[in-house]
């Protein structure tokens, strides 16, 4: 029983983690049009939101357990990363080993998310 409230809760994180992404895409996307970013701008807020996404499913899920609050956001960043390798896999065919790169950021925002938690 207790096993399942982990899983929804961490499902719940990262779900949450992915509406952020969605969101600090959509910003990114109007600041691209209306600012004009160059690419080089562009790739340091995609950077950045690697790292505030996890962060956020982190905070909220180590707000929860209470207990261990770095490996809950450890553990949403790692689940936050293999959602978003197999999505880059799947639709743009990248290899692996280019995809590996953003899991550092990615697991480091959400360990720094449940330490902040």
């Amino acid at each position: 029983m207790e096993n399942k409230r982990v899983i929804k809760e961490v499902g719940i994180a990262v779900g949450i983690s992915v509406l952020v992404t969605i969101l600090f895409l959509v910003i990114t996307a109007v600041l691209m049009l209306k600012a004009g970013l160059g690419e080089d701008t562009v790739s340091k807020l995609m950077i950045a939101g690697y790292v505030l996404a996890p962060a956020v499913g982190g905070f909220l899920l180590g707000k929860k357990r209470k207990v261990n609050r770095f490996l809950w956001g450890l553990c949403v960043g790692g689940v936050y990363f293999l959602v978003y390798a197999l999505l880059a896999v799947c639709m743009k065919d990248v290899p692996l080993g280019d995809i590996m790169w953003v899991a550092i950021p990615v697991c480091l925002g959400g360990m720094a998310g449940g330490m902040l938690s």
